[in-house]
């Protein structure tokens, strides 16, 4: 387990307070909206469906968190150019050379949301997708709902744990995290935006853990896509997590296809204008 780091030391206690808590996810109607620049997007949306019955975080709350901590929390890029962010949860897997393989072929960079406990048992994989260019970026260490815990198991057992192995097997530290489920609450937004994070959440959520449970998964991922690309885009998929061969057929369909339309893949960080990593 990591000991609290001295990065802890330099934060007001205000900022870590709320992690001692497990409070809900929702924002408060009233919240404050942060002021949005000339010639940004006045509202980040999610374009793709909510999904019942699977306890993820509502559509609003999403939104509501954007608006509130613009500059920190992301659902997509900020303006309206055709560029496009793929991103993938849950690795490194069995999964995730194949993937690399598709990307490469097209020659499109993509950003992976990784989970600790995979990069400590499974590192060579996450060495292929920093070796080939892709941002890696903390998705925890074990895909906890992070707005049900408490200080020490976010930062010590979560966030902070997945960095100290990120750097130990790759010499890295992301700047860019993703919470399971997208569930944080309004608090731990503020904090970890404190802590130099930009939090990443999605405006299409493809779905595809649920489509890979049934026939035709590639062709549902594939829809999902092109049916809610838009502009400066952040699209959810997978190469952790489960069975992921129609992920990897779905993107190997889709890029030619969003191409043809006009759109330029990108990571993240380079979407938003950040750094991929902390110094």
């Amino acid at each position: 387990m990591i000991r609290r780091t001295l990065l802890s030391a330099f934060l007001p206690l205000a900022l870590l307070a709320p992690f001692a808590h497990g409070e809900s996810a929702s924002a408060p109607a009233s919240a404050p909206v942060a002021a949005v620049p000339a010639g940004e997007k006045a509202v980040q949306k999610v374009r793709s469906a909510y999904l019942d019955g699977w306890d993820q975080v509502p559509l609003q709350v999403l939104e509501a968190q954007a608006a509130k901590y613009r500059g920190t929390y992301y659902l997509e890029g900020l303006h309206n150019t055709k560029r496009i962010a793929l991103t993938f949860d849950d690795g490194p897997s069995g999964y995730t050379r194949s993937l690399l393989k598709v990307l490469a072929k097209h020659e499109v960079k993509a950003t992976f949301f990784e989970l600790g406990e995979h990069v400590a048992s499974n590192p060579d994989d996450a060495r292929a997708v920093l070796a080939a260019g892709h941002t890696i970026a903390n998705h925890s260490y074990d895909h906890p709902y992070l707005n049900k815990l408490g200080n020490e198991q976010v930062w010590d057992k979560q966030l902070l744990r997945a960095e100290q192995v990120f750097k130990d097997k790759l010499g890295i530290r992301p700047a860019l995290m993703r919470p399971p489920y997208g569930a944080l609450t309004d608090e731990q937004v503020a904090a970890i935006g404190a802590r130099g994070y930009k939090a990443i959440l999605w405006s299409v959520d493809t779905q595809d853990w649920f489509h890979a449970l049934h026939l035709g998964a590639d062709e549902a991922i594939y829809r999902s896509v092109l049916s809610y690309v838009h502009p400066e885009a952040i699209v959810l998929m997978h190469d952790g997590g489960g069975k992921r061969s129609g992920t990897v057929e779905a993107v190997d369909r889709m890029i030619p296809e969003l191409k043809k339309q006009g759109y330029e893949f990108v990571t993240v960080d380079q979407l938003i204008g950040v750094k991929p990593y902390l110094d």
